[in-house]
């Protein structure tokens, strides 16, 4: 795996397939460098961004055999970065949202771009109970809409020649509060269950690096260095919070997978990631959600 190219030009055309909270943080860090950004979004949400956002439903012109894009095309682009959020958390939505849409998306651009890297989800690898997974570990999904992301990287391979596949773990950050509130709700939890994460931040810092690189892997788990029991992580949240610790509901046994982060650390070198555990990543959040909740 390489470092960062120097090879690229200095500055590059990329292409936002998806304008949702991952994207946006993208495309600023990407136009604070220079590069010229455009993004597409199903809706018509208007945002106050430095960079243009059209509105265009891939998916509608990825619909199936013989549909065609809508009169407007894109722009030609160096590198898509491809980061969708479904309308429905079933199979049709997710089929819909990340299928049609990279269907739709080789139809819509002009050329096809050196650089494609489509965000799914670490979710496609299955349950592993208490195994260590790397890229080279067999994917086994239970859930259906799990199956359909892995369709959809089989389809973003077979389209684009340059397509890198980027497996985010749980993503958390800035206003995702989701475990900080069910720590404050008091909810049951299998403590046992042993759980992968990425803060927003690095995951926005591994899309750059894997835009720059010269020699990307073309499958990689993005997680942070410390994969842990959920039972460790809400004892933390609760001592901060200062609240008592939800009750394990789970049988004891260990079950979830530890994923092996050893690409990821290769990608971005020593100290790439900003906040290696939860405890770094959590800290921030408790503060800010402190001062939204005074």
């Amino acid at each position: 795996m390489s470092s960062p190219a120097t090879g690229h030009p200095a500055s590059q055309r990329v292409l936002l397939a998806g304008c949702g909270d991952l994207n946006t943080q993208v495309g600023l860090r990407l136009h604070a460098q220079g590069h010229h950004v455009t993004a597409v979004r199903r809706s018509s949400e208007q945002r106050c961004l430095p960079f243009p956002v059209r509105q265009l439903d891939l998916a509608a012109a990825g619909a199936g055999p013989g549909s065609v894009p809508g009169t407007e095309t894109l722009p030609e682009a160096d590198a898509v970065v491809v980061a969708l959020t479904a309308d429905s958390s079933d199979a049709e939505g997710y089929t819909r949202a990340y299928r049609n849409t990279l269907h739709g998306l080789v139809s819509a651009l002009p050329r096809a771009p050196e650089r494609v890297i489509f965000v799914s989800s670490t979710s496609v690898l299955g349950e592993h109970d208490g195994a260590v997974v790397t890229e080279q570990s067999v994917p086994a999904p239970q859930r259906e809409t799990a199956q359909v992301l892995l369709a959809a990287e089989q389809d973003a391979v077979q389209l684009f020649d340059g397509a890198v596949v980027l497996r985010p773990a749980g993503i958390y950050g800035p206003g995702r509060h989701r475990t900080v509130e069910r720590v404050l709700r008091g909810d049951g939890a299998d403590h046992g269950r042993i759980t992968n994460r990425i803060h927003r931040d690095d995951l926005v810092t591994t899309i750059l690096a894997l835009l720059k690189a010269e020699r990307p892997p073309r499958l990689l788990h993005a997680v942070d260095a410390e994969p842990a029991p959920l039972g460790e992580v809400l004892r933390y949240l609760a001592a901060e919070l200062g609240v008592p610790v939800p009750p394990d509901t789970g049988s004891g046994t260990p079950v979830g997978k530890s994923i092996d982060a050893a690409a990821l650390h290769r990608l971005l070198g020593p100290g790439g990631l900003r906040y290696p555990s939860f405890r770094e990543g959590y800290a921030p959040l408790l503060a800010a959600y402190r001062g939204c909740a005074d």
